[in-house]
């Protein structure tokens, strides 16, 4: 996906390439802030690509549902960090695109850190 692709080269022109052209776009990532609107959200990736630590993504547990001119996916995003092959953590993603005149384009991201796994299992027996 060109969003993934854009974010692991750290390249704010095609990660805003994947966006649509709009002033209603919500960026969520994990720990931040909300970011509304284009400019906004382009700021957000700007500082975030700023950092000199490389991240990569494989997604997980994909949920996609799509309409004519609306799609959601819902992942798990396993992130590694530099050339740590391990991912080093997850987060739980929501990507809402918008079919435009050049395609599918963005609408909102929402990332949240994921709960360890052991959190998400029952600690005993049901009663």
């Amino acid at each position: 996906m060109a969003f993934y692709q854009a974010f692991e080269a750290k390249d704010v022109d095609a990660m805003m390439a994947t966006w649509a052209e709009d002033e209603e776009l919500v960026c969520i990532h994990p720990g931040g802030p909300r970011l509304v609107g284009y400019e906004a959200v382009r700021a957000g990736w700007e500082q975030l690509f700023a950092s000199d630590t490389k991240l990569s993504f494989r997604l997980d547990d994909v949920t996609m549902v799509e309409t004519v001119g609306l799609a959601m996916q819902s992942a798990i995003e396993q992130v590694t960090v530099g050339s740590d092959s391990k991912p080093r953590g997850a987060a739980i993603v929501t990507n809402v695109f918008l079919r435009t005149p050049s395609g599918w384009r963005l609408v909102i991201h929402h990332s949240s850190p994921a709960p360890a796994i052991a959190a998400m299992q029952p600690a005993g027996p049901l009663h």
